[in-house]
């Protein structure tokens, strides 16, 4: 982590450990380690509400549903830099993890990223050699050129990435670079978004696609690491975690009792389909494939709005590596 400052170890739970000269440390202790008289990395974050208007000059724009704008000073992240003792260490204990969860090419400039990629994913597969039941997880994110979205999406294929998730708009974004687009005004159905998801997974013959947005989780997997109910319930923890930390600022409260009506529905048509119930969520098997879908708690006045899917997808990734370890064990 070569841009740990102060600011953010603070921000890390105690619980948290960091690789430092072959073991394991706090944040405080590796923030003290790497001091240097560098900046530390800013986020500005700009959030609308729907109905918002806002004036430049004589024009007016009203905001069209609730969304946000992310601005960066962070050069060292944007390089996708990574320290010596965490590069090291990864590769000394490699076969000794049962998974990785990749994120942050999005933040690749346009100027340089031919060159960084290769290493990164040269990275990847050095890990996946060396452990070949490491499950890989790699999320997208808002890239700056479809330019590198595409050269990323090019690369998956080489290395043995077993997961990929994003947002609706970034799944719209991906399958538009294969010209999998299924309907080109937003906002497209729940089937639309299966279908483009399905598209993708033969495209880049990865194991798992999976997708969050405001009304549900979904996610479309072959038949292989673990069955259909484990998924419902890892969907169902990655849905429970993000609503916590919304109303209450911790992932640790209860959830809101109350659902998105539009992924209650969404989980009904899928029902209709010959899908089998699990709480709230539905999952259908067919061809091959599992396809879940569970619908988003509702919280209508969030304490914290920034970070809700990242921390369903880290959530449901957790409960994934979980199964997969009691699936083998019984087998």
């Amino acid at each position: 982590a070569p841009a740990m400052g102060p600011s953010l170890a603070a921000l890390l739970r105690p619980e948290v450990r960091l690789p430092l000269s072959g073991s394991l440390a706090k944040p405080g202790r590796v923030a003290q380690a790497k001091k240097d008289d560098r900046p530390e990395p800013v986020h500005f974050v700009f959030q609308f509400k729907r109905g918002e208007e806002i004036r430049y000059g004589r024009d007016k724009f009203i905001v069209p549903q609730d969304n946000r704008f992310i601005a960066s000073y962070d050069p060292v992240n944007t390089a996708l830099a990574s320290s010596r003792d965490f590069d090291s260490y990864c590769l000394e204990h490699i076969s000794a993890f049962s998974g990785a969860m990749i994120s942050g090419f999005h933040l690749l400039p346009l100027q340089n990223y031919e060159e960084i990629l290769p290493e990164k994913i040269n990275q990847l597969r050095s890990w996946k050699k060396r452990n070949p039941n490491l499950f890989i997880h790699l999320e997208l994110g808002s890239f700056q050129s479809p330019q590198i979205m595409s050269h990323l999406m090019h690369l998956v294929s080489e290395v043995p990435i077993d997961s990929l998730g994003m947002n609706e708009d970034e799944l719209d974004a991906a399958a538009g670079l294969f010209n999998l687009s299924i309907k080109a005004n937003l906002p497209a159905s729940w089937q639309e978004r299966v279908l483009a998801a399905e598209l993708l997974q033969d495209k880049t013959g990865i194991f798992r696609v999976s997708v969050h947005t405001r009304d549900y989780i979904l996610s479309v997997i072959r038949d292989g690491h673990f069955p259909a109910q484990d998924e419902i319930l890892a969907l169902q923890s990655g849905v429970d975690s993000a609503a916590s930390l919304a109303a209450c600022g911790s992932m640790r409260a209860a959830p809101s009792e109350e659902f998105n009506e539009k992924g209650l529905a969404a989980a009904a048509d899928l029902r209709r389909l010959g899908a089998t119930s699990q709480g709230t969520g539905a999952a259908l098997q067919s061809g091959g494939r599992i396809l879940s879908l569970v619908p988003a708690r509702q919280v209508s006045q969030p304490k914290i709005t920034v970070g809700l899917g990242d921390t369903a997808t880290a959530s449901i990734f957790f409960c994934e590596l979980e199964a997969i370890r009691r699936n083998a064990a019984l087998s």
